[in-house]
Order: structure tokens, then sequence, then C-alpha cells
């Protein structure tokens, strides 16, 4: 019995001090400028890819073609938009592939967005592009804020899964520097 108590007082002594995990080194404080970790920032050919796939979907809303839309979107995609009104009051909204093509294939006129400025970043199959916009109906600005994508890469196709925005009212928001479209 003795010989039992003492090989389970020897395994508990071995399992702590070999399942203790090790002293963490105090992280350092975030730099207001924190870059991205070199594995993160894309290559130029992926870049382009993916900024190729973000104006494609804006050339498909100008064009009204849905069927581009969908072929750009995963048909489970989430979109949300968030809107501060006037009086304050927040909004968040959610669409669908579905209601997005609805919109713009029943639109009258050119629905022209705009990005610049883009960040893109990206770890392995998965990237995000994160960038301000302007949306003009017609010649008219309708607003302006930023969009974030989630992209991913699907037998060497990259396909939008995520889309969120803001949608502001100037002057809350830059507007793309080229001024208005042509």
């Amino acid at each position: 019995m003795r010989r039992v108590v003492s090989t389970l007082a020897m395994l508990k002594a071995v399992t702590l001090t070999t399942c203790t995990p090790p002293a963490e080194e105090p992280t350092p404080p975030p730099t207001e400028q924190s870059a991205p970790t070199p594995r993160h920032i894309p290559s130029d050919a992926d870049r382009a890819a993916i900024l190729s796939v973000v104006q494609s979907l804006f050339d498909a809303l100008a064009e009204r073609d849905g069927e581009t839309l969908r072929a750009l979107l995963h048909p489970d995609v989430v979109m949300r938009s968030v809107e501060v009104a006037s009086d304050g009051q927040r909004a968040i909204a959610t669409s669908t592939v579905d209601d997005l093509v609805a919109r713009v294939e029943g639109s009258e006129e050119v629905l022209t967005e705009r990005m610049f400025d883009p960040e893109v970043r990206i770890s392995g199959d998965l990237a995000m592009v994160w960038t301000p916009y302007d949306f003009y109906v017609g010649d008219t600005l309708s607003h302006c804020g930023a969009d974030v994508f989630v992209l991913v890469r699907e037998d060497d196709t990259w396909r939008v899964t995520g889309l969120s925005w803001t949608r502001q009212q100037p002057p809350a928001c830059d507007l793309h520097p080229d001024g208005p479209p042509a």
C-alpha cells in the first residue's frame, strides 16, 4: 500500500510540474499605429485579386447585374448596415442576396459605389478589406461611410461571405478624393 501511495504522490508531483503553464512575458502595450504582422499582408497578386472582387461587386451595382452579384456573393453571405439617424437613433439592418439583387435590378438610376484607400489583410484563404466609400444614386450623393468585406477563397476563387457597412451623411464622413463620379 505504501508503494502505491508513494507512486501516486510521485505521479502527482510530476503531473503538476509538467502541466503548470510557463510564466507569460508581459505583453507590451499596443501602439496607436500598430502595423499588421508581415504574414497578414497579402502578396501583390492576392491584393489585386481580392480588390478585383470588391470592384467587380461595385461594377455589378452600377450595371444592375444581379447575376454577377450572385456569383460574387456567397449564398449565405451576411450583410449588415449600421446607421445613426439625425436624431441619434442607431439602426442596424440586415440584407440577403435576394434583397440586394431586387434593389439593384429594380433601380431606375445608376448606383455608383466607390472605394478609396482600401486596407487588405489575409490569412491563408481568408481575407478582409476595410475601405471608406461614397455612394451615389444617379448624380446625387446618397451616403458614405466604411465597408468591411470578408472573403473566402474556394477553388482559387475569392467570394464575399460577409459585408458590413456604415451609412453616414456628409459631413460625417470622407468623400472620394476624385470628387463626384464623372
